[in-house]
């Protein structure tokens, strides 16, 4: 009888370098989003013009657990890490845009940061079956794009964005109750020697 390695074992045999320091950094990440929603959900609901720093400590956090992702698809860390670091330069690129195109540009940047977010979210849904996980991976990416294609109201923005918080809170309380280096509940994450390295 086989018994089935853990994902330190699992690691080893892959040559990926990844310790407790990675997986509490990736950790770190998720409480950033999860304080920059927070006051981004509040800021934004008392109209205060503050509430942007919401936005860059999200992705600040986004950046940081994206780096620290760990998955043995390599070409899913690639579309991660290129959402977010494309996301933080079209939005410094919104900056220097013609005036009439400048929030669209910035708010697609969020986009991208948002995309590499709910790539993340689902991650944790489908090695973990983290429900909340599920909803965010479609979430995230449809507020940026109602914002993008229309002018929601500031109730239905306030609204989205309490949702998002709370979402993401109770995730990344789950992901903290977890043991570091937990291998996936449901072993969908499949093996090292079984996975696209590419």
């Amino acid at each position: 009888m086989t018994t089935t390695p853990t994902l330190t074992e699992q690691i080893a045999m892959s040559g990926i370098k990844y310790g407790r320091r990675h997986d509490i950094s990736y950790r770190a990440g998720l409480v950033l989003q999860v304080l920059g929603a927070a006051i981004l959900a509040l800021l934004f609901a008392l109209e205060d013009p503050f509430f942007s720093v919401g936005i860059l400590l999200f992705e600040a956090g986004a950046l940081l657990s994206a780096i620290y992702l760990l998955v043995w698809m390599r070409w899913i860390k690639k579309f991660i890490v290129g959402s977010v670091l494309a996301g933080i330069a079209l939005q410094a690129a919104g900056f220097y845009a013609p005036e009439h195109y400048a929030a669209q540009v910035i708010i697609a940047g969020i986009g991208l940061i948002c995309a590499g977010a709910a790539g993340m979210a689902g991650k944790e849904a489908y090695c973990f079956a983290f429900r909340e996980g599920w909803v965010l991976m479609w979430a995230l990416p449809l507020v940026v794009l109602a914002n993008l294609l229309g002018a929601p109201n500031h109730l239905f923005n306030a609204v989205l964005f309490a949702l998002l918080f709370v979402l993401l809170l109770l995730l990344t309380i789950k992901k903290l109750r977890q043991p570091l280096l937990s291998s996936c509940s449901t072993d969908a994450c499949g093996r090292p020697g079984k996975t696209d390295n590419r």
